[in-house]
């Protein structure tokens, strides 16, 4: 039984749902913002809000309080009518600065009111049209919330190589990549590079694929394009000069299993035809060869490119691009977007690093000469990231104890190698930390180290971090102020760097993020003068403030790293 929160004007969402879900708990609906922050407040165990968009409810009640300028401007009974008719995202808006995580379900029976991309925008877990027929409306809205509600209660497994996290986004990103495993279409993984996209080809997708045949990848941009066609497809001797012998391509070697193709962008035209016919028909001919071949693989794709603007620009066929299934493109969000489970992203990745030869040997010598409890049956000591001082020892794990400091500047790092970098960084820490207490035990300290009073935590300093992190710092795409030009009618022109997002609200807000931090620092960091410039109103610095805040651009971040340069 879970406890859920209506947020509506009237009770009929509530009736429909305390009739068709009687396993559920239904609290008492909230007619406004306000019944609804105290109802959160005092129910602590709300696990699914489903809100209304449209209240009919008196001006006071209606967000946001201060509506000065938005009746000041037109008719003012015609303003009102539009903050009720889209109340309910105004309330949402107000929901996710207090509970970020807490999954919301946006729905209207009204269809003169587009959901979707204010939905997308506010992080909403879903939204819904409802028909105003009783039995539909239970049957879709039960769908929503059982399957929202099974992927709380059953989070991912500690032991899956790819860390999902418990944020309501990321879960329902496995949930979604789940089913579309286990179907025949194609997948295309988008994100940055170092996202994890190979690691959730072979270890997710393949996985719950249901394919007895094996996991074949290839990496496109490593490979020559005139020796693309042949390691696709295979080829026949004689079939040019150097081919002395017959053999297969990875496309005979994948047959009833799984064909990852990274960088998929770097495919030729010409191939991108001949992929498009395995797609379609299930067949190919190896290069030299009449003959055709059949082949039953499941297709995943990736790239960091946006393939939508390769095909504008004719670099890739339309007609591939959309038998890839670009509907159910997954996006995997960079490191830097994974603020809310950064804590525990630090413990799964300092754990894998620890099993690495080197390291594990490095913890398990730690371990014996500080007569901790390394395991009995040979595996890796357990570690983890600690913020504070344990409050007790424990013998069978490791503690490596960051200063608060230390963990706000990883936080607040961009990573652009993503998880890639972070394992790396990691590795390198345990190392340059662990070395020294290893080699020198007798100088660090003093006496018998197996008395030490706190073997199990390891500080780490953090000028150590620091160190590691300086020379990865390297300036985005487009920040130089330098770069920037002033056109003929006075404008500022920056480069910016368009990136495929997980929406086109996504796109546009880091769009604006990297034009801001440009306009930062051409600025030196004078927001008077970037409001002068954006506004022409020198005054309107808090106004700049509010909106680099909005985008979650750290203002501290900049600074420092303006001192460093």
């Amino acid at each position: 039984m879970s406890s859920i929160l209506i947020i509506d004007d009237t009770n009929k969402y509530w009736e429909l749902c305390t009739r068709f879900m009687p396993e559920h708990t239904f609290l008492p609906p909230a007619r406004n913002f306000r019944e609804a922050e105290a109802a959160l407040s005092r129910s602590r165990d709300v696990e699914l809000v489903l809100l209304d968009v449209h209240f009919d409810i008196p001006e006071e009640q209606l967000l946001p309080e201060d509506k000065t300028d938005l009746l000041a401007k037109g008719d003012r009974n015609r303003a009102l009518e539009r903050l009720r008719r889209a109340q309910g995202l105004h309330i949402l808006d107000r929901l996710r600065r207090s509970h970020p995580d807490l999954p919301v379900i946006v729905m209207t029976s009204r269809d003169d009111l587009p959901l979707e991309a204010d939905a997308e925008r506010l992080n909403a877990e879903d939204y819904t049209y409802l028909l105003d027929d009783e039995y539909l409306d239970a049957r879709s809205l039960r769908l929503q919330v059982e399957g929202i509600l099974a992927r709380r209660t059953r989070p991912p497994a500690e032991d899956e190589p790819f860390y999902w996290g418990q944020s309501s986004r990321m879960l329902a990103l496995r949930r979604r990549l789940s089913i579309l495993a286990r179907g025949r279409l194609p997948i295309i993984l988008l994100g940055d590079t170092g996202t994890g996209k190979s690691l959730l080809a072979r270890e997710f997708i393949h996985a719950r694929s249901q394919r007895s045949g094996p996991f074949v990848a290839v990496d496109l941009s490593t490979l020559p394009h005139e020796l693309m066609a042949a390691h696709l497809f295979g080829v026949v001797k004689g079939a040019y000069t150097g081919a002395t012998a017959s053999r297969d391509g990875v496309l005979a070697r994948a047959h009833g299993g799984t064909l990852f193709l990274d960088e998929i962008g770097n495919l030729a035209l010409d191939l991108q035809k001949q992929l498009l016919v395995v797609l379609q028909d299930g067949r190919y001919s190896p290069v030299g060869s009449v003959d055709e071949r059949v082949v039953d693989i499941k297709l995943v794709v990736a790239t960091n490119e946006n393939l939508a603007t390769m095909v504008s620009t004719g670099r890739f066929r339309e007609d591939l691009y959309m038998r890839l299934n670009p509907a159910t493109a997954i996006t995997l969000p960079p490191l830097r977007d994974r603020g809310e489970d950064f804590g525990s992203l630090l413990d799964t990745f300092v754990a894998r690093v620890a099993r690495e030869p080197y390291n594990r040997d490095l913890v398990l010598q730690y371990a014996t000469q500080r007569g901790l409890q390394a395991p009995a049956d040979g595996s890796p000591m357990p570690i983890a990231i600690a913020r504070a001082l344990p409050a007790r020892l424990d013998p069978r794990r490791l503690h490596l104890l960051l200063h608060p400091s230390s963990f706000k500047a990883l936080r607040e790092f961009d990573w652009p190698g993503n998880f890639r970098q972070l394992e790396m960084f990691l590795s390198n820490l345990i190392t340059l930390t662990l070395v020294e207490l290893v080699d020198q035990a007798d100088v660090v300290e003093p006496g018998d180290p197996a008395q030490a009073s706190r073997p199990d935590v390891i500080p780490i300093l953090p000028r150590v971090v620091r160190d590691l992190l300086r020379p990865m710092e390297i300036p985005r795409a487009g920040a130089n102020p330098e770069a920037a030009a002033a056109a003929q009618d006075g404008s500022l022109r920056m480069p910016v760097v368009v990136k495929p997002g997980e929406s086109l609200n996504a796109v546009s807000c880091d769009v604006e993020r990297q034009y801001m931090e440009q306009m930062y620092e051409k600025y030196a960091g004078d927001l008077g003068r970037m409001a002068e410039a954006l506004l022409g109103d020198a005054g309107g610095g808090r106004k700049v403030q509010l909106r680099m805040n909005q985008l979650g651009i750290k203002l501290r971040k900049l600074k420092r790293r303006k001192a460093d340069s």
